[in-house]
């Protein structure tokens, strides 16, 4: 397994990590202690946890005994990052719109809308990639092959 998929498979595991966690605190508040939704999105909080993915440089550092990194990979990368944020701007566009299309071009939302768009494409971009670089290379590992 190169170091590009390491760095994706940890990505997918912290990403599903912060979104676990954030939906079993937001359940365990709105369903079993009764805490108002709009109260209760506080336990979204764990989404902070998917900080660690700027980890993933250091924790898998590039090794100085062979080539980390040749043409393929560049390919592959540029798929995943491409593809990944053409998926971001796509949700990104319905997230501003559908509020328009649903309130009216007259109407108001709340600001605490926004640090969730920002949050859903973190998401998206983080979740995207690691996706496409996994299925690009075949999901396991045959050390570059």
């Amino acid at each position: 397994m190169n170091r590009m998929q390491k760095i994706a498979w940890f990505n997918l595991i912290v990403v599903s990590l912060a979104l676990g966690l954030s939906v079993i605190a937001f359940s365990i508040g709105y369903f079993f202690f009764g805490v108002p939704a709009c109260q209760a999105v506080a336990g979204f909080g764990f989404i902070g946890i998917m900080g660690f993915c700027g980890l993933s440089p250091v924790l898998f550092r590039k090794g100085k005994s062979k080539v980390q990194f040749d043409e393929r990979d560049t390919a592959i990368q540029r798929k995943a990052v491409g593809f990944a944020y053409a998926t971001f701007w796509v949700l990104f566009v319905a997230a501003a719109m559908v509020p328009w299309f649903i309130i009216g071009p007259n109407g108001t939302i709340t600001t605490n809308y926004l640090p969730w768009m920002v949050f859903g494409g973190m998401f998206v971009v983080v979740l995207m990639q690691s996706i496409v670089t996994l299925n690009e290379y075949g999901w396991k590992g045959k050390d570059n092959e």
